[in-house]
């Protein structure tokens, strides 16, 4: 009798335990995200402003309404940007670009390291460094703001050097 009643604990305290171990494997409680990923993407979009862009990117990633676009070149009749990443919010239009940010347009080239967009308004602003070659001037400074239609250019803490 004892010894039946030791099997039967035993039994019990296992099964418990590989209870335990099974659902140590399942999931971990996070939220589930479908990711879609595309190679050599290329995309037309207009804006509010009048401002239509053509974005091409290495790789491009969606989900929801986020998408993270590798390699990014954003091109609209006034200007081109070149960015490392952009991740862009499908429903706004607004975004961040970073890493290795260069923005061309006709007579002026911009770069930094980091910055926000609103797509729909044609606006690119940060509060990190900027460099702005325009012919032989040369600003350089922290916060900026450049609109593209009309083009303005708008830097909180500017150093000119004219070479």
């Amino acid at each position: 009798m004892l010894r039946s009643l030791l099997i039967s604990l035993m039994i019990i305290l296992t099964s418990y335990m590989l209870r335990a171990y099974v659902d140590s494997f399942g999931s971990t409680g996070g939220e589930e995200k479908i990711v879609n990923s595309l190679e050599g993407v290329t995309i037309r979009s207009y804006s509010k402003s009048g401002i239509e862009w053509t974005i091409k990117g290495r790789s491009l990633e969606v989900v929801g309404k986020d998408v993270l676009l590798k390699g990014a070149e954003l091109i609209s009749e006034e200007a081109t940007i070149r960015a490392g990443e952009v991740y862009i919010d499908r429903t706004t239009g607004k975004g961040e670009l970073l890493g290795g940010i260069e923005l061309t347009s006709k007579d002026l080239v911009a770069k930094s390291q980091r910055a926000y967009m609103e797509l729909k308004e044609g606006r690119f602003y940060g509060d990190g460094r900027i460099e702005l070659k325009e012919g032989n001037k040369k600003v350089e400074g922290y916060g900026f703001e450049i609109r593209l239609k009309p083009m303005r250019v708008i830097i909180s803490k500017a150093r000119v050097n004219m070479e």
